[in-house]
């Protein structure tokens, strides 16, 4: 299987391409050019998620467990198969995407590009209702802290082989 890394390049090629329309004004972009050039970064950031092992919380565990599903090997694109309407579990972006993106749209190169993905892109199982939870508190999209926002709503992330 290819390492990581190797499979992150082609996002960090395609992110910094956008990132560099963005700043360049000789392009001149209207408002709405420029929100699909941010757009299309997040379906970059959505897609390399793809190549990421996902951690999993203790609660889904369980769940998986006992319908006989290894979620460290499940993908977004899996889960109609094991989870009919989507209604038991949630693909979960640790850090949202839209922090990411951000984070991405300040660097200045594709090396600094690939780090953000390295560091940031974390993925993860949990329950609909540990994703409510998150929502109730305000932890929807906006996550200064992923770590502190998932310990304020008890959600227990597990990493493969741990």
């Amino acid at each position: 299987m290819a390492h990581l890394m190797e499979l992150l390049d082609p996002f960090a090629k395609s992110i910094n391409a956008k990132r560099a329309a963005l700043e360049n004004s000789n392009l001149d972009l209207t408002s709405n050019q420029r929100a699909r050039f941010r757009e299309a970064i997040c379906d970059d950031i959505k897609k390399c998620s793809n190549f990421v092992v996902p951690e999993v919380s203790e609660a889904a565990l369980k769940v998986a467990k006992d319908i006989g599903v290894n979620l460290f090997k499940q993908s977004w694109h899996d889960q109609s198969a094991f989870d009919a309407g989507r209604e038991t579990f949630h693909f979960e972006h640790v850090q949202p995407v839209s922090a990411i993106r951000d984070c991405c749209i300040k660097c200045s190169s594709e090396a600094e590009i690939h780090k953000v993905l390295k560091e940031k892109l974390r993925v993860a199982w949990i329950l609909k209702e540990e994703d409510d939870a998150l929502t109730h508190l305000g932890y929807r999209s906006k996550r200064d802290n992923p770590d502190i926002a998932y310990r304020e709503v008890k959600i227990v992330l597990q990493k493969q082989g741990t």
